[in-house]
C-alpha cells in the first residue's frame, strides 16, 4: 500500500508539474504575442511645417494624416539636434546628445557603453529589421554600436532601372519591408527601422514638374516661409524638395498596407518623423532656430491609443525609446534621461496632456566646420519664447572654471508675433526678465543632464571635434 501510495504521488506531481509547466509556457506564449510590433518611419531632413496636417504645406501626404488621424499628432515635437548622426543617437539611446561623448557628433561613433533601444528589444525576443538609413553618418570601431544597429539590415531590393528617380534612392523600400516581415514568426513581435533617405539633398532639377503632374502641387503653391528670398529658382528648389516629401509619404502608405495585409496593424506601434528640420535658408537644418530641429510627428497604435488627438506637450527624441521600452513591457534603463509619452498617448486628452512638459532643448557641436567657424549652440524653446546661446570653440587652456567664457552671442525671439525667427529681442530691455528666466531654466536642464557646456568637462568633446574635422581633411574614409 506505501508502495502504490508513493507511485500515485509521485504521478499527481508529475501531473501537476507538467500542468502548471504547461500554463506558464501558454502564459508566456499569450505575453509574448500581446507585446506590440514597432515601426518607425523616418524621413531625412524635413522640418514640420512640410506636412499638410500641420495647416501650413499643401503637399499631399495622406499617409501620414492616416497615422495621426487614428492616433496622436504632436505638435511640439523637436529632435534632439538639426543633424541626422547626433539626432538618431539621441533617439536610439534615450539621451540628450550632449549625453553621448563621441555620439554627439556627426561623423564620429556611438560609444557601446550607451544601450540602445534596437539590442535591447532583440534581447527581449524581439525581431529587428531596418531598411535605407540608420545611424550615421559615422564609423563603427570596435568601441561603438555597429552598423546594423543589433538587427538585420535588408538593403538587397533595388527599384528596376525603369521605376527610378533621379537623385531619389535606388532601394525598393516595400520590398525589403515585406521580406522582413517574411521573416518574423506568426507569434514574433518585431521592430522595423524604415530609414527613407528622402527629402535629403541634392534634389533632380525636374522633381518640380512631376510634383505638379503626379500630385497637383504647382509651383504658386510652394509653401515660402518669410525669411526666404521668394524667386521663382527658389520655388524650384522648394518644390523639388517637396516632391520627394509625398514620395516618402507613398513609401508610408506602401508600409501600412503590408502590415494590414498581414494582420498586424492593429497591434503595431507606427511612429512617423524626420531626423532633423528641412535644409532651407539660413533658419533649418544645423541652425539653431524652430526650422532646424522642429519635426513631424504622429504615432497610432490601434488597439491602445484614442484616436484623433492633437497634444501640444515638447516632446523630444530622447524620450522615443522610453516609451518603446514601456510599451512593451520591458525595464527602462536608468541611464536614460528622456521620458515615456506612453501615458500621453493613452490618454484621451488634446492639448497640454502633461503640464509640465511645457519646454525642450536642442542644440549643436560640429556640422563639418573648420576651426575657428563654429555651429556650436544650445537652445532653450517654449510655448511663447525661443533663447539662444552660441559658443566658440577656442580651446583655452583645460580646466577652466568659467565655461561661459566661450559664449559669443545670445538671441531671443517672442514666438507668438514671430514664427520665422527673425525679430531677434536680445537687446531689447522689455524682455530682460525673459532672458533671465529662460537661461535659468536652460542652465537648470543642462546641469541635469551634465551637459558639458555647462559643466565646463570638454574634453571629450574637444578631441572628438579635432578627430572629425581631420577626417573631413581626409575624405572622411573610415581608417582610425
Amino acid at each position: 500500500m506505501n508502495l502504490l501510495a508513493t507511485l500515485f504521488s509521485r504521478k499527481v506531481f508529475i501531473f501537476f508539474t507538467l500542468l502548471i509547466s504547461s500554463i506558464i509556457n501558454r502564459g508566456t506564449v499569450i505575453a509574448q504575442v500581446n507585446k506590440p510590433n514597432i515601426l518607425l518611419f523616418i524621413t531625412d531632413d524635413e522640418s514640420w511645417f512640410e506636412r499638410s496636417v500641420y495647416g501650413e504645406s499643401k503637399l499631399p501626404t495622406p499617409n501620414l494624416d492616416r497615422v495621426a488621424q487614428n492616433g496622436v499628432l504632436f505638435t511640439n515635437a523637436y529632435s534632439s539636434a538639426p543633424s541626422s548622426a547626433p539626432a538618431r543617437a539621441a533617439l536610439l539611446t534615450g539621451r540628450n546628445f550632449w549625453e553621448l561623448e563621441q555620439g554627439a557628433f556627426i561623423q564620429a561613433w556611438l560609444p557601446r557603453e550607451f544601450p540602445i533601444l534596437t539590442e535591447l528589444l532583440k534581447d527581449a525576443g524581439y525581431n529587428v529589421g531596418l531598411t535605407g538609413k540608420g545611424w550615421g553618418p559615422g564609423i563603427h570601431p570596435e568601441e561603438g554600436h555597429p552598423a546594423d544597429l543589433g538587427g538585420k539590415i535588408y538593403n538587397q531590393e533595388r527599384l528596376d532601372v525603369s521605376e527610378r528617380i533621379p537623385q531619389i534612392s535606388a532601394l525598393n523600400y516595400r520590398a525589403n519591408f515585406e521580406n522582413f516581415l517574411k521573416m518574423v514568426e506568426p507569434e514574433e513581435p518585431f521592430f522595423f527601422w524604415f530609414g527613407s533617405t528622402e527629402p535629403h539633398a541634392p534634389f533632380d532639377p525636374d522633381n518640380w514638374k512631376r510634383l505638379e503632374s503626379e500630385f497637383g502641387v504647382a509651383l504658386s503653391d510652394v509653401l515660402m516661409p518669410s525669411f526666404m528670398n521668394d524667386t521663382q529658382a527658389q520655388r524650384k528648389q522648394r518644390a523639388n524638395m517637396g516632391y520627394e516629401v509625398c514620395y516618402a509619404d507613398q513609401r508610408l502608405g506602401e508600409a501600412l498596407a503590408l502590415l494590414e495585409r498581414e494582420g498586424k496593424l492593429e497591434n503595431t506601434i507606427v511612429i512617423v518623423t524626420a531626423d532633423n528640420g528641412t535644409t532651407i535658408g539660413n533658419k533649418g537644418k544645423i541652425t539653431p532656430y524652430d526650422a532646424g530641429s522642429h519635426v513631424p510627428l504622429a504615432i497610432m497604435w490601434p488597439t491602445q491609443i484614442p484616436k484623433g488627438r492633437t497634444v501640444t506637450d515638447f516632446v523630444n527624441f530622447a524620450d522615443f525609446t522610453p516609451t518603446i521600452l514601456e510599451a512593451c513591457q520591458l525595464p527602462i534603463p536608468s541611464t536614460m534621461s528622456g521620458n515615456s509619452l506612453l501615458r500621453i498617448l493613452k490618454s484621451s486628452s488634446s492639448g497640454r496632456v502633461d503640464k509640465k512638459r511645457d519646454f525642450t532643448v536642442t542644440g549643436l557641436e560640429w556640422h563639418g566646420e573648420t576651426d575657428p567657424a563654429s555651429k556650436s549652440f544650445r537652445a532653450i524653446t517654449t510655448d511663447g519664447y525661443a533663447y539662444i546661446i552660441r559658443y566658440s570653440n577656442h580651446r583655452p587652456v583645460e580646466p577652466y572654471t568659467d565655461p561661459e567664457i566661450e559664449i559669443t552671442s545670445e538671441e531671443l525671439y517672442a514666438l507668438a508675433n514671430d514664427r520665422w525667427q527673425e525679430n531677434n529681442l536680445i537687446d531689447d530691455k522689455e524682455y530682460v526678465k525673459e532672458v533671465k528666466r529662460l537661461r535659468s531654466k536652460l542652465a537648470e536642464y543642462a546641469m541635469k543632464t551634465r551637459d558639458p557646456r555647462f559643466t565646463g568637462d570638454m574634453s571629450t568633446f574637444r578631441e572628438t571635434r579635432e578627430y572629425v574635422q581631420e577626417r573631413r581633411r581626409n575624405g572622411y574614409k573610415d581608417a582610425r
